[in-house]
Protein backbone atom coordinates (compact mmCIF):
# COMPACT_ATOMS: atom_id res chain seq x y z
CA UNK A 1 0.00 0.00 0.00
CA UNK A 2 2.94 2.38 0.45
CA UNK A 3 4.90 2.00 -2.78
CA UNK A 4 2.06 1.03 -5.13
CA UNK A 5 3.96 -1.84 -6.75
CA UNK A 6 1.70 -4.73 -7.64
CA UNK A 7 2.34 -8.24 -6.41
CA UNK A 8 5.08 -7.40 -3.88
CA UNK A 9 3.09 -7.39 -0.64
CA UNK A 10 4.53 -10.16 1.51
CA UNK A 11 3.63 -8.85 4.97
CA UNK A 12 1.05 -6.78 6.83
CA UNK A 13 1.67 -3.48 8.56
CA UNK A 14 -0.16 -1.71 11.36
CA UNK A 15 -0.81 1.69 9.79
CA UNK A 16 -0.61 3.23 13.25
CA UNK A 17 2.14 1.37 15.08
CA UNK A 18 1.07 -0.68 18.08
CA UNK A 19 4.02 0.70 20.02
CA UNK A 20 2.40 4.12 20.26
CA UNK A 21 -0.17 2.69 22.64
CA UNK A 22 -0.31 1.05 26.02
CA UNK A 23 -1.07 -2.69 25.76
CA UNK A 24 -4.69 -2.14 26.77
CA UNK A 25 -5.21 0.21 23.79
CA UNK A 26 -3.82 -2.03 21.02
CA UNK A 27 -6.98 -3.90 20.08
CA UNK A 28 -8.12 -3.83 16.44
CA UNK A 29 -5.57 -1.32 15.17
CA UNK A 30 -5.85 -1.07 11.36
CA UNK A 31 -3.53 -3.12 9.14
CA UNK A 32 -2.73 -2.99 5.42
CA UNK A 33 -0.71 -5.19 3.05
CA UNK A 34 2.86 -4.01 2.54
CA UNK A 35 6.14 -5.14 1.07
CA UNK A 36 9.09 -5.89 3.35
CA UNK A 37 11.08 -2.90 2.04
CA UNK A 38 8.37 -0.34 2.84
CA UNK A 39 7.53 -2.03 6.12
CA UNK A 40 11.17 -1.84 7.21
CA UNK A 41 11.53 1.83 6.24
CA UNK A 42 8.35 2.75 8.11
CA UNK A 43 9.37 0.64 11.13
CA UNK A 44 12.74 2.42 11.28
CA UNK A 45 10.92 5.75 11.56
CA UNK A 46 8.51 4.37 14.14
CA UNK A 47 11.18 2.85 16.39
CA UNK A 48 13.00 6.18 16.50
CA UNK A 49 9.90 8.28 17.17
CA UNK A 50 8.35 5.86 19.65
CA UNK A 51 11.36 6.38 21.89
CA UNK A 52 11.45 10.18 21.69
CA UNK A 53 7.85 11.38 21.35
CA UNK A 54 6.57 10.08 24.72
CA UNK A 55 8.88 12.55 26.49
CA UNK A 56 6.63 15.32 25.17
CA UNK A 57 3.34 13.47 25.72
CA UNK A 58 0.44 15.48 27.12
CA UNK A 59 -2.49 13.08 26.69
CA UNK A 60 -4.31 11.49 29.66
CA UNK A 61 -1.98 8.48 29.83
CA UNK A 62 1.22 10.49 29.28
CA UNK A 63 2.95 9.45 32.51
CA UNK A 64 2.15 5.75 32.03
CA UNK A 65 3.25 5.89 28.39
CA UNK A 66 6.61 7.36 29.33
CA UNK A 67 7.23 5.19 32.39
CA UNK A 68 5.98 1.87 30.98
CA UNK A 69 7.10 1.98 27.35
CA UNK A 70 10.23 4.10 27.04
CA UNK A 71 12.84 2.63 29.44
CA UNK A 72 13.01 -0.69 27.60
CA UNK A 73 13.34 1.07 24.25
CA UNK A 74 16.20 3.21 25.50
CA UNK A 75 17.93 0.12 26.85
CA UNK A 76 17.73 -1.52 23.42
CA UNK A 77 18.92 1.58 21.55
CA UNK A 78 22.13 2.66 23.23
CA UNK A 79 23.23 5.16 20.53
CA UNK A 80 19.91 7.02 20.70
CA UNK A 81 19.95 6.92 24.49
CA UNK A 82 23.44 8.43 24.50
CA UNK A 83 22.45 11.11 21.97
CA UNK A 84 19.45 12.14 24.06
CA UNK A 85 21.59 12.41 27.19
CA UNK A 86 24.16 14.49 25.33
CA UNK A 87 21.73 16.91 23.73
CA UNK A 88 18.91 17.54 26.17
CA UNK A 89 18.96 20.68 28.21
CA UNK A 90 16.85 22.31 30.88
CA UNK A 91 15.97 25.94 30.85
CA UNK A 92 13.54 28.10 32.68
CA UNK A 93 10.73 29.27 30.47
CA UNK A 94 7.85 31.63 31.11
CA UNK A 95 5.92 34.43 29.48
CA UNK A 96 3.81 36.85 31.50
CA UNK A 97 3.46 34.13 34.12
CA UNK A 98 3.64 34.40 37.89
CA UNK A 99 6.17 31.60 38.00
CA UNK A 100 8.95 30.39 35.79
CA UNK A 101 8.51 26.72 35.01
CA UNK A 102 11.13 24.12 34.05
CA UNK A 103 10.91 22.71 30.55
CA UNK A 104 12.96 19.87 29.16
CA UNK A 105 13.79 19.93 25.47
CA UNK A 106 14.91 16.95 23.43
CA UNK A 107 16.19 16.92 19.85
CA UNK A 108 13.60 15.83 17.30
CA UNK A 109 13.79 15.95 13.53
CA UNK A 110 10.28 17.16 12.67
CA UNK A 111 10.63 15.81 9.12
CA UNK A 112 10.52 12.28 10.57
CA UNK A 113 7.13 13.01 12.15
CA UNK A 114 5.87 14.46 8.86
CA UNK A 115 7.11 11.46 6.89
CA UNK A 116 5.40 9.03 9.24
CA UNK A 117 2.13 10.95 8.83
CA UNK A 118 2.49 10.63 5.05
CA UNK A 119 2.75 6.86 5.44
CA UNK A 120 -0.33 6.87 7.67
CA UNK A 121 -2.29 9.04 5.22
CA UNK A 122 -1.60 6.50 2.48
CA UNK A 123 -2.65 3.50 4.57
CA UNK A 124 -5.68 5.12 6.18
CA UNK A 125 -7.05 6.47 2.87
CA UNK A 126 -7.06 2.93 1.51
CA UNK A 127 -8.65 1.52 4.67
CA UNK A 128 -11.39 4.13 5.00
CA UNK A 129 -12.13 4.92 1.37
CA UNK A 130 -10.37 2.31 -0.78
CA UNK A 131 -8.32 5.10 -2.37
CA UNK A 132 -4.77 4.63 -3.68
CA UNK A 133 -2.51 7.54 -2.68
CA UNK A 134 0.75 6.00 -3.91
CA UNK A 135 2.84 7.72 -6.58
CA UNK A 136 2.19 9.58 -8.80
CA UNK A 137 -0.36 10.99 -6.32
CA UNK A 138 1.26 13.83 -4.40
CA UNK A 139 1.23 13.33 -0.62
CA UNK A 140 2.63 15.91 1.79
CA UNK A 141 2.41 16.39 5.56
CA UNK A 142 3.99 19.13 7.63
CA UNK A 143 3.85 21.25 10.76
CA UNK A 144 2.58 24.76 10.04
CA UNK A 145 3.01 28.16 11.63
CA UNK A 146 0.28 28.70 14.27
CA UNK A 147 -0.96 31.77 12.40
CA UNK A 148 -2.05 29.44 9.57
CA UNK A 149 -4.07 27.08 11.77
CA UNK A 150 -7.36 28.98 11.57
CA UNK A 151 -7.17 28.99 7.77
CA UNK A 152 -6.24 25.31 7.68
CA UNK A 153 -9.09 24.37 10.00
CA UNK A 154 -11.53 26.29 7.81
CA UNK A 155 -10.62 24.01 4.90
CA UNK A 156 -12.45 21.17 6.62
CA UNK A 157 -15.69 23.13 6.12
CA UNK A 158 -15.38 23.28 2.33
CA UNK A 159 -18.59 21.99 0.73
CA UNK A 160 -16.70 20.07 -1.94
CA UNK A 161 -15.65 17.45 0.59
CA UNK A 162 -17.64 14.25 0.58
CA UNK A 163 -16.52 11.52 2.99
CA UNK A 164 -15.26 12.59 6.41
CA UNK A 165 -13.40 10.81 9.22
CA UNK A 166 -12.66 11.80 12.79
CA UNK A 167 -10.85 9.35 15.09
CA UNK A 168 -9.37 9.46 18.59
CA UNK A 169 -7.40 6.32 19.47
CA UNK A 170 -6.14 5.75 22.99
CA UNK A 171 -7.79 8.79 24.60
CA UNK A 172 -5.67 11.35 22.80
CA UNK A 173 -2.65 9.18 22.06
CA UNK A 174 -3.36 9.52 18.34
CA UNK A 175 -6.06 11.66 16.75
CA UNK A 176 -6.75 12.25 13.09
CA UNK A 177 -9.36 14.02 11.04
CA UNK A 178 -9.70 13.67 7.27
CA UNK A 179 -11.93 14.73 4.40
CA UNK A 180 -12.09 13.60 0.78
CA UNK A 181 -12.99 15.48 -2.38
CA UNK A 182 -16.24 14.08 -3.75
CA UNK A 183 -15.13 14.80 -7.33
CA UNK A 184 -11.47 13.70 -7.08
CA UNK A 185 -11.12 10.77 -4.62
CA UNK A 186 -7.33 11.05 -4.30
CA UNK A 187 -7.60 14.69 -3.12
CA UNK A 188 -7.72 14.50 0.67
CA UNK A 189 -6.95 16.74 3.62
CA UNK A 190 -5.76 15.55 7.07
CA UNK A 191 -4.96 16.68 10.59
CA UNK A 192 -2.90 14.57 13.03
CA UNK A 193 -1.81 14.86 16.64
CA UNK A 194 0.58 12.42 18.34
CA UNK A 195 0.56 12.32 22.14
CA UNK A 196 -0.42 16.00 22.00
CA UNK A 197 3.28 16.84 21.69
CA UNK A 198 4.47 20.36 21.08
CA UNK A 199 7.34 20.73 18.61
CA UNK A 200 9.53 23.81 18.61
CA UNK A 201 11.72 24.94 15.72
CA UNK A 202 10.07 22.66 13.20
CA UNK A 203 11.86 22.66 9.86
CA UNK A 204 11.19 25.99 8.16
CA UNK A 205 9.79 27.60 11.32
CA UNK A 206 12.61 28.56 13.68
CA UNK A 207 11.37 29.76 17.04
CA UNK A 208 7.82 28.56 16.38
CA UNK A 209 5.93 25.99 18.47
CA UNK A 210 3.30 23.71 16.91
CA UNK A 211 1.28 20.70 18.07
CA UNK A 212 -0.56 19.63 14.92
CA UNK A 213 0.49 18.12 11.59
CA UNK A 214 -1.61 18.83 8.50
CA UNK A 215 -1.47 16.72 5.37
CA UNK A 216 -2.82 16.94 1.84
CA UNK A 217 -2.91 14.59 -1.12
CA UNK A 218 -3.54 15.68 -4.70
CA UNK A 219 -4.03 13.81 -7.97
CA UNK A 220 -1.02 13.84 -10.30
CA UNK A 221 -0.75 16.95 -12.44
Amino acid sequence: MYCGREGVSDTADHVIARGFFLPSERVDLPKVPACTTCNNMKSHLEHHLLTILPFGARQAAAARTLNDLVPGRLARNVPLHRALLDEWNRQWQGEYAQRWTPEMKLPLDSSKVSRLCEYMMTGLAWLHWGVDLTEPTQVRASFFHPTAVRTLESLFLNERWGAKIEEDIGAGTMTYRAVQDSLAPSRTFWRFTLYGIVVGDAIGFPGVRADTIYGVSNPPQ
